[in-house]
């Protein structure tokens, strides 16, 4: 017991002196741990960040060369591939040809003579030796068409082609002009449909160079004024014959030359408001420069209003009469329209 007493003591007694030795090496090891865990969570990217970044590059920067890969490969086989030759279609290159001056003007003259020649039932009626017997009134329709039809495709020729005195006549108009005075009732050696016939394909040969710009339509003012005086001296005759209430022999207008009259005026005025409604088109900027749009709109009215007027049968009665004269009735349409003409005219 004592030994163990004085054992204890003899640690209590050099307590100091252990901790003196040991603390040193406690006080190291410390030092030691807080090194290595200083060290360890240093930011320092690992293999395996770097590595995965690179790869997200890689990706990142894959689609963008593909992408220009791509763009090369189209632009290379656009310039190796040659551009096709396609033949525009019939509507393709009838609206880029009514951009063209004068093409929608020309198209519905040739379509207006195409028509009498071609279109209506029976064809070119007063060269007929039967039919054209019975058939008077569309005879003188299709007279007033053709004289109408003469002064447009004339002043197609000089003024409307040209752009001064020095130019020279186009040579498919002047060969259409040509045949379109040919006599509207000879049967043959040779016939009136033959040269009418012949004159429409020098209006579409006409036409056919216009559109590839070989031949010239000038909208102008003075171009458009030529043409509406050429039409008021066309329908001042018309008018004349319309009022009048005797012939030149002093004779009294029958009925049966009253009809006549009536539908030759009338296929005149039918013609006049095809082409102007055109032209109310194609002179636009002309019209307005001349203050004369809401003009010729009365203009188209008139004419509209008299080639549509269509009676069961046409009266030659007197001022007072209980029947209608028909005549005085298309005579006050085409009184209106040469009013507004001359009007035009003044400007």
């Amino acid at each position: 017991m004592r030994f163990v007493q004085r054992k204890k003591g003899f640690f209590r007694a050099n307590n100091s002196y252990y901790l003196f030795r040991i603390f040193p090496l406690f006080l190291s090891m410390i030092l030691i741990s807080c090194a290595f865990f200083v060290g360890c969570t240093e930011d320092t990217p690992s293999k395996e960040v770097v590595e995965s970044s690179a790869e997200i590059t890689t990706e990142v920067e894959k689609p963008q060369n593909e992408v220009k890969e791509v763009k090369e490969g189209v632009a290379e086989k656009q310039e190796e591939t040659p551009e096709p030759s396609v033949t525009p279609s019939p509507t393709t290159e009838k609206l880029v040809s009514t951009e063209i001056a004068g093409v929608a003007f020309t198209e519905k003259l040739t379509e207006i003579l195409e028509y009498e020649l071609k279109g209506r039932f029976w064809g070119w009626r007063p060269n007929d030796l039967l039919v054209g017997r019975l058939t008077d009134n569309v005879n003188e329709f299709q007279l007033g068409a053709l004289e109408a039809i003469r002064y447009t495709a004339i002043k197609l020729k000089e003024t409307l082609t040209r752009f001064g005195d020095a130019d020279a006549y186009d040579p498919h108009l002047v060969e259409a002009v040509n045949l379109l005075m040919n006599r509207a009732d000879q049967f043959w050696f040779p016939s009136t449909e033959s040269q009418y016939k012949e004159a429409l394909k020098e209006l579409q040969g006409f036409l056919k160079n216009l559109k590839q710009g070989k031949s010239r339509f000038y909208y102008r003012t003075d171009n458009l004024l030529s043409l509406i005086a050429s039409y008021k001296d066309l329908l001042g005759n018309c008018h004349e014959n319309l009022v009048k209430e005797t012939e030149p022999d002093g004779s009294r207008v029958s009925h049966f030359r009253a009809d006549n009259y009536f539908y030759y005026c009338q296929g005149v005025a039918h013609v006049m408001y095809e082409v102007l409604k055109t032209v109310r088109v194609g002179f636009v900027e002309q019209l307005q420069t001349i203050d004369a749009v809401a003009l010729m709109d009365k203009i188209v009215e008139n004419l509209k209003r008299a080639s549509e007027c269509s009676p069961w049968l046409i009266t030659n009665s007197q001022d007072d009469d209980i029947l209608a004269n028909h005549r005085y009735n298309l005579a006050a349409s085409i009184s209106a329209a040469l009013h507004n003409m001359s009007t035009m005219l003044r400007y």
